[in-house]
């Protein structure tokens, strides 16, 4: 029988014996892999979903006041930013205010805006899936705006005022008609506190009349008070803010507002550099403990090999049998650690703001990636068996059966 077959039946004869370095290998591991493989995919997705995102590569330009040598916003201004190098796309923004009148008497103002795609807000509650685009006469508004709770008005008409121009410095209320079909989580507010979204051609045709300018040449007049130019990478962004800002149009990128994306990229990479620490030192330490407790409780065994001829090398099978529960702790801590990634992945995703970020039923890390740690567990639980396994090795035949 050779060294690798006498390890194995041995084994399988302490496996009782064994269950502790087992347990505590395997959950080490399942707790770093299940770990490690969800911060894998949040990185991923934070490299790709965040960085590339249309929202991250978008450049904000407003309306160039107290700049009279500088054009207005209108559709030409925006047709002429299309043009500039690497850029995507222009999506515009137009506000105008209006009221909302409640059942109560209340009225609220809401400032009715076109919705841009790159901007997209994080609705609560809706009619249906996929919102955007709007259908004329339909709104989205904050889900709170002061103080009245507008979320129970979902999927019901709700009475408007809008204004129209009569002359300088004065208008007349117009009411009418509009269907809430969502609202939105009331602090995201990048489009100022009270946005209600609706389609184009209804905040144009309410900022057309509150104006007095025709429709049909509101938005190459008047033109918008906001553009957002989208560049084609991430990386495109500052020279094509470089390009607009030449134009004399003052421009922001929300790239300056996720200044500490890579800090937290950082702190991604260290969470599993420790966790790969932790996993390293318990399977050392409990290989150590528990070859060190075989070794002595089998000294008699041993002392029985080396007097019947087994040479001192082949007595140190103890490590091989490491070796081997090593192997089967990282497997049994791959499947748990799979199904420890899986649950916490769908609690995550129970999160409307963590959901983008843990993608797949079954966070591991890369197979690569995988097989590595693997491959140190087993290293490291045979490593932490070789000193005990020597001791014994090194014991005389005479003393280890002094006992026997």
């Amino acid at each position: 029988m050779n060294t690798f077959s006498l390890a194995l039946a041995n084994v399988r004869a302490l496996r009782r014996r064994l269950f502790g370095l087992v347990a505590l290998v395997s959950v080490a591991a399942a707790v770093c892999l299940g770990a490690l493989g969800i911060a894998a995919r949040a990185q991923g997705a934070t490299d790709t979903g965040v960085k590339e995102s249309s929202a991250n590569r978008s450049i904000t330009v407003d309306k160039p006041d107290g700049r009279p040598d500088t054009p207005q916003l209108t559709d030409r201004t925006a047709a002429r930013l299309a043009k500039l190098p690497h850029v995507e796309s222009v999506q515009h923004r137009a506000q105008v205010s209006f009221g909302v009148l409640t059942e109560t008497g209340d009225t609220v103002l809401l400032y009715a805006t076109t919705h841009r795609p790159a901007l997209t807000p994080p609705v609560t509650k809706s009619v249906r899936k996929n919102l955007f685009p709007l259908r004329p006469g339909e709104l989205v508004a904050p889900a709170a705006a002061q103080g009245v709770d507008l979320s129970n008005l979902v999927g019901q008409k709700i009475d408007v005022e809008t204004t129209r121009y009569v002359r300088q410095g004065e208008g007349t209320g117009v009411t009418g008609k509009a269907r809430l079909v969502g609202v939105y989580d009331p602090t995201w507010q990048l489009d100022n506190p009270g946005a209600a979204y609706a389609a184009d051609d209804t905040v144009i045709e309410w900022a057309a009349q509150r104006s007095g300018e025709p429709v049909d040449s509101y938005v190459s007049t008047i033109g918008y008070d906001q553009l957002t130019v989208v560049a084609k990478t991430a990386a495109d962004v500052p020279a094509v803010m470089e390009s607009v800002q030449r134009l004399g149009y003052p421009a922001v990128t929300l790239q300056q507002q996720l200044e500490a994306l890579p800090a937290v990229l950082e702190m991604i990479r260290l969470v599993g550099q420790v966790l790969l620490g932790v996993l390293g030192v318990l399977a050392f330490v409990g290989a150590v403990t528990v070859t060190g407790a075989l070794s002595r409780q089998r000294a008699q065994e041993i002392g029985i090999l080396k007097a019947v001829g087994f040479r001192t090398r082949s007595v140190l099978m103890l490590v091989t049998e490491m070796a081997l529960v090593g192997a089967v702790a990282a497997l049994i801590g791959a499947v748990l650690g799979a199904a420890l990634g899986s649950g916490a992945a769908a609690l995550l995703r129970g999160s409307a703001d963590l959901a983008p970020y843990v993608d797949g039923w079954v966070p591991l890390p890369s197979a690569p990636t995988l097989l590595l740690l693997l491959g140190l567990t087993v290293l490291v639980v045979a490593i932490g068996s070789l000193a005990p396994a020597r001791r014994a090795a090194s014991m005389s035949p005479t003393d280890a059966m002094k006992d026997w």
